[in-house]
């Protein structure tokens, strides 16, 4: 499995994932591993990460970004749309016999399960990236771009993410604080939940310098902090030997 974690600021984009790859039925035996790309840099102000299927999201990521170099695309609605038409195209060739979904108790075999997340900025009237975007885009809907505008976007097992960010999460804040944020929320549900785990990877995104990938190095840093951040918040709940109220 995964968790993707998209968090839009007021001066940058933080796009993060965990790197474990899960094989086989969750209701029986698995195997992993945490070697799993899920992050990808595919123009300069955009980024898209995947989950679900990840040797075709990898094989799709590969011909997007190709396609992108080529025509020299730009800009998150740009790339939104390039992905849709190429997951589209690809999925219609590779499996035309399958539906998109199955309806819950019908019969049959659906496609591969796959989801993007782009996140990045589209250009303004005057041609600078200022205007930021996620989208999100399921396979079980034909790939839609379906744009999240109240500042955060999740895919995988997100339901400890959502819970997390729907009490942590502030559009107002600096891209410094959203970078300590997102890897919480990562680590947090990989210590609750198995099928997300290994290194933490994570691109930022600016409207000036466009976007950078985080060495292991800087990403561990943001983990050791926000362990002095949870043993803070732990103690806060409890006296230090004063009678309770």
């Amino acid at each position: 499995m995964t968790l993707l974690v998209a968090l839009r600021g007021r001066d940058g984009i933080v796009a993060a994932a965990d790197s474990r790859g899960t094989f086989g039925d969750p209701r029986g035996v698995t195997a992993q591993n945490d070697s799993q790309q899920k992050v990808h840099l595919v123009s300069d102000h955009v980024a898209v990460m995947i989950a679900g299927s990840g040797e075709i999201g990898t094989q799709l990521i590969r011909e997007i970004v190709k396609e992108a170099r080529e025509k020299q695309l730009d800009g998150a609605t740009a790339i939104a749309d390039l992905v849709r038409r190429t997951a589209r195209q690809r999925y219609g060739e590779w499996f035309p016999h399958l539906l998109p979904m199955i309806p819950p108790g019908a019969p049959g075999i659906a496609r591969p399960d796959l989801m993007f997340v782009v996140a990045g900025y589209d250009p303004d009237a005057s041609g600078k990236f200022e205007v930021p975007k996620l989208y999100s885009s399921p396979s079980g809907l034909d790939f839609p771009p379906m744009l999240h505008d109240y500042g955060f976007a999740i895919s995988g097992v997100a339901q400890y993410a959502l819970y997390l960010l729907n009490r942590l999460y502030e559009a107002n804040r600096p891209l410094v604080d959203l970078l300590a944020l997102a890897v919480y929320v990562i680590t947090e549900t990989a210590s609750q939940d198995g099928k997300v785990g290994g290194p933490v990877r994570v691109v930022t995104i600016g409207p000036d310098g466009g976007g950078t990938e985080l060495t292991q190095e800087a990403v561990d840093k943001i983990h050791r902090s926000n362990d002095r951040r949870g043993e803070q918040l732990r103690s806060s709940f409890y006296t230090t030997g004063e009678a309770a109220p």
